[in-house]
């Protein structure tokens, strides 16, 4: 927000109160709008008017388990559902926690290297990985799925049935309510021979439709049984990424493509990177996107994706659904997540795409022991006339109240950032002095690396005058 009214010193003042707007780096630092920012990396604008360090990680299993986190699902069961199992497999073993004893053995023998998902039956649960053969847990007993396809992955109930990707172009299922009932009729193949191949299953429209993910491309599937079954494809310029890399918040799809971030909507997809943070999706390092996730953390998204010459995931992309605007998280590295309710409550756990550890997401302010370093870049303000050469003279931080301080810096023309001398800093009013501040542009960052510290930022506001025009 600009106002530009005159106060009795003949100063102008430059105001921003609102940062919801996130990171914009389509256009020049000078031309995006008061409430976004040119750069961001660990904050959040969890509400209009305030500006915050993103929440921590935990380690729940401080022993490492023997390799990457290949997969998590919540698994619930008992007559009242009160046994209540989160399960991860790493180093080829799917393994359930236990508080007093750690993690204790399901099924050994996988392999170590590929993703496992999972699917929640009525009497089992269903593990596919796409290389060994499907199996199931009760509980108790960890067998074959009997009748699934021996290379069956991304297990899925749609129409009573459980569904899994076949081969690269083929979809199978079980018959209604006999998840080791495989019928050779219940197959359907997506466009076999355009060069494209499955790569995920989701569950669309309240469970009315099943979207069938190709690499290329995206297939609706409608209907409850063989005999009326109907397939369209639903998208045909861009695909999804990987088997995790779609999350579905009806009405809508959204998913990681080679090409950026989409949102469909039944109809057509739309580029969510493309206009706002093209260059941050440029250094997304395209090889590996297969490894890319997809979750609703509350109501925002996270997109893990691999940065730079990275193979893992290790850049979140986030995407705030009720204010349409981005934000960047690093320092977190994910291979899959899972909302698992203990009884209590209902806490995020994530795979650590690097170690054996599952990963507590929103907790605490620092990441599994280390700070976590947080900054927020706003507009190159140049108070509507670029030409013309201002004098910065005073600056104001407004914080809200017991919450840890974000260092403020300024820079000039685009010059490198400098930190102003704190004259005053009362009732949470932080109150600078900018000396030599003539510049046409103006810039503000606010940085935070205090580790098991939060920061609250509600506002920052800056006294100027123009200079006489000669």
């Amino acid at each position: 927000m600009e106002n530009t009214a005159e106060n009795t010193a003949g100063y102008k003042s430059y105001a921003v109160i609102d940062f919801s707007g996130g990171l914009n780096n389509k256009v020049d630092a000078n031309l995006i709008q008061d409430n976004q920012c040119t750069d961001v990396q660990n904050c959040i604008a969890p509400i209009i008017g305030r500006l915050q360090r993103r929440k921590g990680q935990v380690k729940l299993n401080s022993t490492a388990l023997a390799g990457k986190i290949q997969g998590l699902h919540a698994y619930y069961y008992g007559d009242n559902l009160e046994n209540r199992k989160l399960i991860a497999v790493s180093g080829g073993a799917a393994k359930y926690w236990d508080s007093e004893n750690g993690f204790t053995d399901v099924k050994t023998g996988l392999s170590a290297t590929v993703p496992v998902m999972f699917e929640t039956c009525v009497n089992y649960m269903v593990g596919m990985d796409g290389v060994n053969k499907p199996w199931k847990w009760d509980g108790t007993e960890a067998t074959d799925l009997e009748g699934a396809p021996a290379a069956g992955s991304c297990p899925v109930l749609f129409a009573e049935k459980l569904f899994c990707i076949a081969d690269k172009e083929t979809v199978r299922w079980s018959n209604s309510f006999a998840p080791e009932d495989w019928e050779d009729v219940n197959v359907w193949a997506f466009d076999r021979g355009d060069g494209d191949e499955l790569s995920g299953l989701f569950v669309y429209n309240g469970g009315r439709e099943l979207l069938a993910c190709k690499k290329r491309s995206i297939y609706r599937l409608v209907g409850t049984d063989i005999s009326n079954f109907r397939a369209n494809r639903a998208e045909n310029r861009y695909g999804v990424a990987g088997p995790r890399a779609g999350v579905v918040v009806d009405p809508y799809f959204y998913y990681i493509s080679e090409d950026g971030i989409f949102r469909w909507d039944g109809m057509e997809s739309a580029n969510l990177t493309s206009n706002t943070i093209p260059l941050t999706w440029e250094n997304v390092n395209k090889k590996y996107l297969n490894t890319a996730v997809a979750a609703r953390v509350d109501n925002r998204i996270w997109f893990c994706v691999p940065e730079g010459q990275s193979s893992t995931n290790n850049l979140v992309l986030v995407y705030d659904l009720d204010y349409k605007s981005w934000w960047v998280f690093r320092g977190i590295a994910l291979s899959c997540f899972v909302n698992f309710n203990d009884g209590d409550s209902v806490k995020i756990y994530a795979g650590h795409a690097l170690a054996g550890h599952v990963i507590q997401q929103n907790v605490g302010y620092n990441d599994m022991g280390l700070a976590i370093e947080s900054y927020w870049v706003g507009k190159n303000f140049d108070g509507g006339d670029p030409v013309r050469i201002k004098n910065f003279k005073k600056a104001f931080a407004v914080d809200a109240k017991d919450l840890n301080d974000a260092i403020f810096y300024y820079s000039l023309d685009y010059g490198p950032f400098q930190a102003p001398s704190t004259k005053t800093d009362i009732k949470n009013v932080r109150k600078y002095s900018i000396t030599s501040g003539k510049g046409r542009y103006f810039q503000s960052k606010f940085a935070h690396t205090a580790a098991d510290k939060d920061f609250c930022l509600s506002g920052f506001e800056v006294l100027y005058k123009l200079k006489k025009q000669k």
